[in-house]
């Protein structure tokens, strides 16, 4: 499941709050990325995963020295403030001098016009992916080997500071990828194809055209 943004952004702007008085510069920046992998090579899987990973980093500045901790699970982010914190205040012995800035309070999303590829089943995009392997190996005799790779993410970024910056930014890629090596004699000639879309699913579902065209190289 994915994370819910208002409480995550609830959870920075409080660490903000409570541990920014303690040093100069605080700054936390967390990204959640979810996705799948499918890689088919001939007529083997080699990969085909669902994922969901959390992580970010903490930047803290005091007395012109910097600390710098990363997690990957929420519940670390509180230790993690105060290990960069306490660093920053180890090494910091001079006077933190930052550029004036207006805080940035936004949020930037880039929306899909079609489907949001975590709505398609991962069975159904397995399908796909064996629809282009089929068309690759029975293009002609003479490839020898093919892959088909399917990837989609969604990543969601937060970052928040203690000069009041709060910037929330989210999109989706998606992308396919096709290669067909054939073989005659000792010529070896191997086609490729790479398609990419920030549109939605719908976008990679008929790619036949390009499919034939890495068989065609």
């Amino acid at each position: 499941m994915p994370i819910v943004l208002t409480d995550t952004k609830n959870l920075l702007c409080d660490l903000i709050a409570q541990y920014g008085s303690r040093v100069d510069y605080l700054a936390i920046r967390l990204e959640e990325a979810e996705g799948t992998s499918i890689l088919l090579r001939g007529d083997k899987i080699e990969t085909l995963s669902e994922g969901l990973s959390i992580g970010g980093q903490v930047r803290a500045c005091y007395n012109g020295g910097w600390g710098f901790s990363s997690f990957n699970q929420l519940s670390a982010i509180k230790e993690r403030v105060e290990d960069a914190i306490a660093a920053a205040r180890i090494v910091g012995n001079q006077e933190t001098t930052l550029a004036p800035i207006e805080p940035i309070q936004d949020v930037c999303k880039l929306p899909l016009t079609g489907t949001d590829p975590r709505e398609i089943p991962l069975a159904q995009k397995k399908a796909l992916c064996d629809r282009y392997n089929q068309i690759l190996r029975s293009y002609d005799n003479s490839i020898a080997t093919t892959s088909v790779r399917y990837g989609d993410i969604n990543q969601r970024i937060i970052i928040a500071t203690s000069e009041g910056t709060l910037i929330e930014q989210s999109w989706a890629d998606l992308e396919m990828r096709f290669a067909a090596t054939a073989r005659n004699g000792d010529s070896v000639q191997t086609g490729r194809e790479t398609i990419g879309s920030r549109q939605g699913y719908e976008d990679l579902t008929n790619l036949d055209q390009q499919v034939h065209g890495a068989a065609q190289r």
